[in-house]
């Protein structure tokens, strides 16, 4: 066990790398891979009626999270689901990976339904042999080994789907934008048998080995997988659920796997009314236990009742169900899912439950309890660009943005809001009126999320429903209000002291600078103190004269570049970036290095 948590912990740093082969395939989890492969001319158009999420309208090379579910609504496979790209020798169709276990079952089901001749559902398991890249540093890594023609494999957007080329590469192989971990990550699929031999392989390995990317051995590859998806919140089936056994909102996996717009597909009528009228009895959380309950053996995880099992409190009142558990590195404490009614799953919240030989205290929180810092930023930058697409009237591209923001940071509570309101303008009252449930489940103490359902529930003509809502956000209003002033106050204590502060630097160098305007540490702290004022223009304009003085400053261009984004002039930002990657890349800076790259690919976004 201290193994494979040594080895957890090293991937969350730098990253994975892995090649799973018949050899060494283990008989479950994330590490065994398998493939069904759907085609001809009516593929589209069945999966699109079959699958929750979209399909018809992905285009070669496209993708996404996925799921299936019964007539009922009930969940039975998740799964990636991949556009085959135009190369591809089975084009055009799609590819769905998900454990190698339930693949003749999802097989099985969708054959029962398809009803036509022009569609063929091959389960290509044993097909390949797979590659497995995952983490931090897993596109440099894959950028470094492949050629410069397949080097935009390193930044295919999330589920992409491209075909590998060159000398030596066997036909038929490809390589997924596809995380296993929370982070970014990449899945390289080689004809069965060529995976050890093959000279892209063992070249990435030599790339892995000089980032410092752990590859675990072979009999542990399962579990230190086990361990990273558990932090990450990646369900899988027959340990977070029974195929058909919950509703597919008791998994709170819609904002991921569920398109709204789509239309018909199985199940649909069932998942819509849920969404629609009330929350499930029972959704899934994460639970955090009191590090100082287990050591890093992770004892406390023998202790906890099976997958499945009841959950207790301390006073043997039920409380859930227990679902899948794991020593978390990034905590540095066991951890595990549950479902939980809906008294006991406010995040936040303390519980006490039975376990093997008495008690243990955990926390709830929210999944995942691993969250990617670019994923979030890039769930806030989605929001912004969606903020200003509405201003713009571009009300279905704002909807489209903030939908995937969420999709990246199922937390993000102002995702929420802003999704609320937009749905509300738009007149979509009962999609709007879901959305703001979710954030109660986010926000609980938030007034302004009844104020808002109140609003919405009186549209549609439910006036009962309204007075409760505007009922709630009245007593949390005045439960809070002292909350609020006094935060307000605190925040504005240290806001005026930044300034105050801000001020008597300001002053300070700008004497420094009358003796010597060619200080460059002088400039770059004039700098610091104008952006604190807000004063961007006069920040980028001395941070520019810093920059002639001391061009191999990394924390410079950073600051630079950080104060062109606040003025609007973003090309000029993106090549500050650069330049000063360049800069930290060779001088080994790390932190401006990650921070500058980051800012450059959003921009580079933005500009797309």
């Amino acid at each position: 066990m201290q193994t494979v948590l040594q080895d957890a912990a090293a991937a969350r740093k730098t990253g994975l790398f892995a090649v799973v082969t018949d050899r060494n395939r283990p008989q479950a989890g994330l590490a065994d891979l398998g493939a069904l492969i759907v085609t001809g001319a009516g593929a589209a158009g069945f999966l699109h009626g079959q699958l929750t999420n979209e399909v018809a309208a992905l285009q070669p090379g496209a993708g996404n999270l996925n799921a299936r579910t019964d007539g009922k609504g009930r969940l039975l496979r998740t799964f990636s689901l991949h556009a085959l790209p135009d190369e591809a020798p089975a084009a055009p169709g799609f590819l769905l990976l998900l454990e190698s276990a339930g693949v003749a079952a999802l097989r099985e089901d969708l054959d029962k339904y398809c009803l036509t001749d022009d569609v063929l559902l091959d389960d290509a398991s044993d097909a390949f042999d797979w590659v497995l890249l995952q983490g931090p540093e897993a596109p440099a890594t894959l950028a470094a080994g492949l050629t410069k023609e397949m080097e935009g494999a390193a930044r295919m957007p999330e589920f992409g789907m491209q075909m590998l080329w060159g000398d030596g590469i066997p036909p038929g192989s490809f390589v997924l934008s596809r995380s296993l971990t929370g982070e970014h990550g990449y899945l390289l699929a080689l004809p069965s048998g060529a995976g050890e031999a093959d000279p892209l392989v063992r070249k990435l390995r030599g790339m892995a080995r000089a980032r410092n990317l752990i590859e675990p051995p072979d009999e542990a590859l399962g579990a230190v997988l086990e361990s990273l998806r558990v932090e990450a919140g990646v369900l899988r089936a027959g340990l977070d659920f029974e195929p058909g056994t919950r509703v597919l909102p008791e998994t709170v996996l819609e904002q991921q796997v569920v398109s709204y717009t789509k239309g018909c597909y199985l199940g649909q009528e069932v998942i819509a009314r849920i969404r629609t009228y009330g929350a499930t009895n029972y959704a899934l959380r994460g639970l955090a236990f009191d590090a100082k309950a287990a050591d890093p053996s992770a004892a406390l995880l023998d202790r906890l009742p099976p997958c499945g099992s009841e959950l207790l409190l301390a006073d043997g009142k039920k409380a859930g169900q227990w679902a899948s558990r794991a020593y978390s590195t990034v905590l540095n404490a066991p951890v595990a899912f549950a479902y939980l009614d809906k008294a006991h799953r406010t995040p936040g919240a303390a519980l006490e439950l039975q376990v093997s030989g008495g008690t243990v205290k955990a926390r709830v929180a929210l999944l995942p309890f691993f969250h990617a810092l670019d994923r979030t930023q890039r769930a806030r930058f989605l929001h912004d660009r969606s903020v200003r697409a509405f201003a713009e009237h571009q009300d279905d591209e704002a909807i489209a943005l903030l939908e995937e923001a969420l999709r990246l940071d199922p937390a993000f509570a102002d995702g929420y809001e802003a999704l609320g309101v937009m749905l509300g303008r738009r007149q979509r009252f009962h999609e709007a009126i879901d959305i703001f449930k979710r954030l109660e489940e986010v926000a609980p103490n938030e007034p302004m999320v009844h104020t808002n359902l109140s609003l919405f529930y009186m549209k549609i003509g439910d006036k009962e429903s309204a007075e409760n809502e505007k009922a709630k956000a009245t007593v949390k209003r005045f439960s809070s209000f002292a909350d609020a002033k006094a935060e307000e106050a605190r925040e504005a204590a240290e806001r005026l002291a930044r300034i105050e502060d801000a001020k008597r630097k300001k002053a300070m160098f700008e004497e420094v600078l009358e003796i010597d305007a060619a200080d460059p540490v002088a400039l770059f702290g004039l700098g610091n103190a104008l952006s604190t004022l807000d004063d961007w223009d006069g920040a980028a304009l001395v941070y520019r004269n810093a920059l002639e003085l001391q061009k191999d400053s990394s924390p410079l261009y950073l600051a630079y570049g950080k104060a062109l984004e606040k003025i609007g002039r973003e090309a000029e930002a993106r090549d500050v970036y650069r330049r000063g990657i360049d800069v930290a890349s060779r001088k080994g800076d790390l932190m401006p290095l990650k921070e500058m790259e980051h800012r450059a690919l959003l921009l580079s976004d933005a500009k797309a």
